[in-house]
């Protein structure tokens, strides 16, 4: 007979090694799907043990308090935005108590104010003087300030009337910054 002739197949070796792998790697999936699933039957189970409407209402205050925040910090934009922009018009406008105190400064002793209108450009002064000298006096004292370029830019005579009923002289100027 013939020694040589074997009915079984042959095994190779590497085919084996194949295999071995190919049980191990599959294992090791099946493990890895298998912990992946009780993960995530554990944390959906925790998740239905703890209480979604709770955490939803804490959500919803944490929500309502940012937002009171939000009122406040738009509230505070807003007053701040004002304080700069009435700065900046504090900072551009004229001290109008300075230079009426200046030209009241101007006015000579025996000369008394009527009327005295100011606003944003222009004083306007009418006084009345038994003297036509304390008249001059404030014309002069007023266009010496033009000359000098000291918060006046221009002087005008408006009027310069004598009443005799009451025996003064009456005049009113016109100045402007």
């Amino acid at each position: 007979m013939n020694t040589d002739i074997n009915l079984l197949l042959r095994t190779d070796e590497e085919a084996l090694r194949r295999q071995k792998r190919t049980k191990t790697l599959n294992l090791i999936a099946i493990i890895f799907l298998s912990g992946v699933a009780a993960t995530s039957l554990f944390i959906f189970l925790l998740i239905q043990i703890i209480n979604p409407s709770s955490i939803k209402k804490e959500q919803n205050d944490v929500i309502e308090k940012i937002s009171q925040f939000q009122n406040k910090q738009a509230k505070l934009f807003i007053l701040n935005n004002r304080i700069d922009n009435i700065e900046k018009i504090l900072q551009n406008r004229r001290d109008l108590a300075k230079v009426t105190s200046f030209l009241l400064a101007k006015i000579p002793g025996r000369l008394f104010i009527e009327d005295l209108e100011v606003d944003d450009k222009t004083v306007v002064i009418t006084a009345y003087s038994t003297s036509l000298s304390a008249i001059g006096e404030l014309i002069n004292n007023l266009t010496e300030t033009v000359r000098k370029k000291e918060i006046i830019s221009s002087l005008t005579l408006s009027t310069l009337v004598f009443d005799e009923g009451k025996n003064s002289y009456q005049v009113s100027l016109k100045a402007q910054f």
